[in-house]
């Protein structure tokens, strides 16, 4: 299955894993004695007068409940700071200011560079600060940048060369030696197109965006700011700190990824770590080693089955929603695992997935395979290898990355199909200088987090950024995955301590909350009956809005309910019976029948909006099971209501009405079992 790099991983955007939501923007303005809340909200489109900074739509649809907190600019920037470049040269990057819900807010924004990455984004990030980081925006207003080179910026890195399209072939999903080439010949065309558009690609770097944001901070007239940096984006942050330090108040590093780590070396051992951390935490969840007490024989035992015979599974594309085949082998699966890690609310089923896969039930492979290949080309791939390849591969040891992968079986499952010196020899980039690759110091008050699950960024990252930090805190956070904040169900205790912070920065915050965290709530066999039939239904009809799905499930629904209201009619009012006489035997069958299929859909709706959702993604309760009788009562009673009309219309029994009308319903009926069944709602 894998295609891409499988490096991809650590570009992953921390609002992938989170619930997307409707985004929305606004623009900034300043005036000189006032704060910068209060300028916004006077300026605007008629005072701003900047020459670098100007009002612009919105990059992102805006709630109406959030219209009058936000507003958006453009700010230019040169593409290259260096002596000799062409001034004309320059990038617009999309901005947004949010304003504090605060009466009195901070004069300190806080500003968000980016989701992570590099090449994740700002802008998919903004129903974060909209409606779930109180943490943020209680006390001050936030400024989100769009990251030179990025997907909202203009020029763009992003690669449209690699999207889904180009991995599908005669319904087949690419994989080994032919996604790979897939995979670098787009990517080779990519470049080629970037280069003969006139963009420089060796311009986009982290150096060059912590410019950006100095130059933000000065446009936007802020003499004091406060950074916020969540995975690639806590490199930036550390990156502002050494080349743009003026004014710089706090700084948050969740998930840090300081400079002197490669990342190339260090991330076998940082997933292998946070699979151990998901075994122990299995091991102490007492349903979850009854269940699964062998867990991690039993991940090495499936991880050598698919090496030898690859799983296989049908995803929609994301392209045209066609079905596609995936086959799935042992490298896959150890890509899948690492991401999943990210998010705590996953790791809460994997024990589960593992073992069933283990056993032959390939229903839990479909929605994170179908995850992973509508994540095909989300993020600006250009972005994130003209940083890693000027800052990054130049200084990887290529014996320290063996070693790396040798560490153990599970590590080596994660080498890459392409590797990073193949990636940059296509992408071309000059290597940046020595410092990109060391240790930055500063005074800069620095609040750490870190998931105990996190493996892309763990605990010795945050470790060694602090080595450099004389003023810092640092905190794990033993049952979240990458960026806690971003977990919004679990955020209550790392969001005291940010808020905390970003009020005080040179007190130490009361991170006492962190021992009274709930330890992770496995979901086990005794809380998932497997079927994928729930998220195909959302994926297939509720998600993809299919109008022809859409509309024969309405369509049905208002025909069996009808049929139920012509049966109460006709039972109530004696007229009715008199002049549309029923057949005998039709208004009992088509009675039942469509009480079956109502009752199965009250029933079905109630299961959806009380049940755990991680549950629906991989089955239903166990309890559950009654409510799935109903569809074959109601396939039973329909092909007896078949029979009875059809001896009805032989006899010429009843009125022909009341022989149209139920006829109708037989048939709506017995399409409806035909569609139950198709989408697999109909099981055993």
């Amino acid at each position: 299955m894998e295609v891409q790099s499988p490096r991809k991983s650590h570009r992953r955007a921390l609002g992938v894993i989170a619930a997307a939501a409707a985004l929305v923007m606004g623009i900034g303005g300043v005036v000189a004695s006032a704060s910068p809340s209060t300028a916004l909200a006077q300026t605007a489109l008629e005072i701003l007068t900047s020459d670098t900074l100007a009002p612009a739509p919105c990059p992102v649809d805006i709630p109406a409940e959030y219209a009058d907190r936000v507003s958006c600019a453009i700010l230019t920037v040169p593409e290259r700071r260096v002596e000799g470049a062409d001034p004309e040269r320059t990038i617009d990057l999309p901005i947004a200011v949010i304003e504090s819900t605060a009466r009195n807010p901070s004069n300190i924004p806080l500003i968000f560079p980016t989701a992570g990455g590099p090449g994740a984004g700002s802008f998919s990030s903004i129903w974060l600060f909209l409606g779930n980081a109180d943490w943020a925006t209680l006390d001050r207003d936030v400024v989100i940048i769009e990251q030179r080179g990025d997907a909202a910026s203009d020029p763009s890195l992003d690669c449209t060369e690699l999207g889904a399209d180009a991995f599908i072939d005669d319904g087949r999903w690419l994989s080994a030696t032919a996604g790979s080439t897939a995979y670098t010949s787009g990517l080779t065309s990519c470049r080629d197109r970037l280069l003969a558009d006139g963009v420089d690609l060796s311009a986009y770097t982290s150096a060059e965006s912590a410019a950006d944001l100095a130059d933000l901070r000065t446009a936007l007239g802020y003499t004091r700011w406060n950074i916020y940096g969540a995975s690639y984006g806590a490199r930036l942050a550390l990156t502002v700190m050494r080349d743009r330090p003026d004014g710089l108040e706090a700084v948050i590093l969740d998930g840090a990824y300081p400079p002197q780590i490669d990342l190339i070396e260090a991330e076998p051992a940082g997933f292998v770590g946070a699979v151990d951390a998901l075994i122990a935490a299995c091991a102490s969840d007492d349903d979850c080693d009854e269940r699964y007490p062998r867990i991690s024989r039993d991940l090495e035992r499936l991880m050598d089955a698919a090496a030898d015979d690859p799983l296989s599974t049908t995803v929609l594309s994301p392209v045209d929603g066609a079905p596609v085949i995936v086959e799935v082998d042992d490298r896959d699966l150890a890509r899948g695992l690492f991401n999943a890690l990210y998010s705590a609310e996953t790791v809460r089923v994997l024990p589960f997935v593992i073992d069933r896969l283990l056993e032959g039930d390939l229903g839990p492979l479909l929605p994170l395979t179908q995850q992973n290949i509508d994540s095909t080309g989300w993020f600006t791939e250009g972005l994130a290898l003209s940083i890693a390849c000027a800052e990054e591969h130049p200084f990887a040891n290529p014996d320290e990355i063996e070693a790396a992968y040798a560490l153990s079986p599970l590590a080596e499952r994660l080498r890459p199909a392409v590797t990073a010196a193949e990636e940059c020899a296509i992408w071309g980039v000059p290597p940046l200088a020595a410092v990109e690759a060391a240790a930055v110091s500063s005074g800069v008050p620095t609040l750490l987090l870190v998931g105990g699950y996190d493996p892309i960024t763990p605990l010795p990252f945050s470790e060694a950024a602090a080595t450099g930090l004389s003023v810092h805190y640092l905190y794990e956070f033993p049952t979240l995955g990458h960026g806690v904040l971003w977990d919004t169900a679990r955020a209550g205790c790392p969001a005291s301590i940010a808020r905390a912070f970003l009020s005080d920065p040179f007190t130490e915050p009361d991170a006492s909350c962190i021992s009274g965290m709930r330890d992770t709530d496995f979901l086990t066999a005794t809380d998932i009956r497997s079927t994928s039939a729930i998220y195909r239904l959302n994926a297939e009809v509720i998600q993809s809005r299919s109008p022809a799905q859409t509309i024969f499930a309405i369509a049905a629904i208002i025909v069996l309910v009808g049929t139920l209201i012509y049966a109460a009619v006709y039972a109530g009012l004696r007229s009715v019976q008199r002049t549309q006489k029923a057949a005998p035997g039709t208004m009992l069958a088509a009675t039942t029948t469509a009480g079956a299929h109502v009752a199965f859909i009250a029933g079905l709706f109630w299961l959806v909006s009380t049940t755990d959702q991680m549950i629906l993604g991989f089955g239903v309760p166990p309890g559950s099971w009654p409510l799935f009788l109903l569809p074959f009562v109601a396939l039973a009673l329909g092909v007896l209501l078949v029979g009875v009309l059809v001896l009805a219309w032989l006899r010429n029994d009843g009125s022909l009405l009341h022989r149209v009308v139920l006829s109708i319903s037989a048939v709506t009926a017995i399409a409806f079992s035909i569609w139950l069944l198709y989408r697999g709602l109909i099981v055993l």
